[in-house]
């Protein structure tokens, strides 16, 4: 028996076809992984645009700024511990976030700081964004 010689043109079509199928797997693992890299940022962009916040995210956002009254401190590290708590909630822009913005106010309501104190308070922890700070106001004047 003798053994057939390989076609070259057979060679080169099973090389071809090889070829696209593993381009089809290495496109479709890649596009799942950017759906699954990209879907944390989709579910928290909720938070921002008006969406309900968490009523324990909130609840905790009370009792962080109104510790946080009562013993004083610096606005970057009032920042930083509120944003591991935004993070933790899966909210990463907590500043824009206006339910966010009026619990600061009213845990520093909470914490019994005279407006002024509070205003300066939130002066200084939204440098720059009025829009911001007015926003923590309302929720100081509104209480709990």
């Amino acid at each position: 028996m003798h053994a057939r010689p390989v076609r070259p043109i057979a060679c080169l079509a099973l090389a071809a076809l090889l070829a696209e199928l593993a381009a089809c797997s290495l496109s479709y693992s890649s596009e799942s992984i950017s759906k699954s890299v990209s879907s944390p940022f989709k579910s928290s962009s909720g938070s921002s645009s008006g969406g309900k916040a968490d009523a324990a995210y909130l609840d905790e956002v009370r009792s962080f700024a109104a510790g946080f009254g009562s013993s004083g401190g610096d606005a970057t590290a009032f920042r930083r511990g509120l944003g591991s708590i935004a993070e933790r909630r899966g909210i990463h822009d907590w500043e824009d976030d206006d339910a966010t913005c009026r619990a600061i106010g009213q845990g520093l309501k909470r914490a019994g700081l005279a407006q002024e104190k509070a205003q300066a308070l939130l002066g200084e922890l939204f440098a720059g964004r009025s829009d911001r700070a007015a926003l923590a106001i309302k929720g100081f004047d509104a209480g709990e």
